[in-house]
């Protein structure tokens, strides 16, 4: 499906999948920042909630592997796992303004915009109800 955002990016190369292939990745970024969120239950509605998840500090390293004969004193068992995806969703949301910011530098922000909108779609036929919250740039 060919959108504004593909003629932005293309101009009269229609023929081209540059376009489709940066809002397919970008609807798969979205999507995976959409499910840690939930999984997390990480509110990303307004600027303040995405900075407070941006400011949480990061995993301390495992000193003793877990797996190891009587090293289950450093194994926090299911909060380690929690904190690894609190470390993945903020990584994510760091790469998505990355890209988000160098896609706007070098297509404009108008066909930057368009993209977010058309990966937004994408996330709402997947079976989001909505476009999550924080997820426009």
């Amino acid at each position: 499906m060919r959108t504004e955002a593909h003629t932005a990016l293309l101009g009269a190369r229609p023929d081209t999948d540059r376009a489709h292939r940066l809002e397919a990745e970008l609807g798969a970024l979205q999507a995976r920042i959409a499910q840690l969120a939930l999984a997390l239950r990480a509110p990303l509605e307004t600027a303040a909630d995405v900075e407070r998840i941006l400011q949480r500090p990061p995993t301390p390293p495992v000193a003793v592997e877990r797996r190891q004969e009587g090293s289950g004193l450093n194994y926090r068992g299911p909060e380690r796992r929690a904190s690894h995806l609190w470390d993945e969703l903020r990584a994510l949301l760091v790469l998505r303004w990355q890209l988000c910011s160098r896609l706007a530098g070098t297509v404009g922000a108008p066909a930057t915009q368009h993209l977010l909108q058309a990966a937004g779609d994408q996330l709402q036929r997947k079976g989001f109800n909505k476009t999550p919250p924080g997820m426009a740039l």
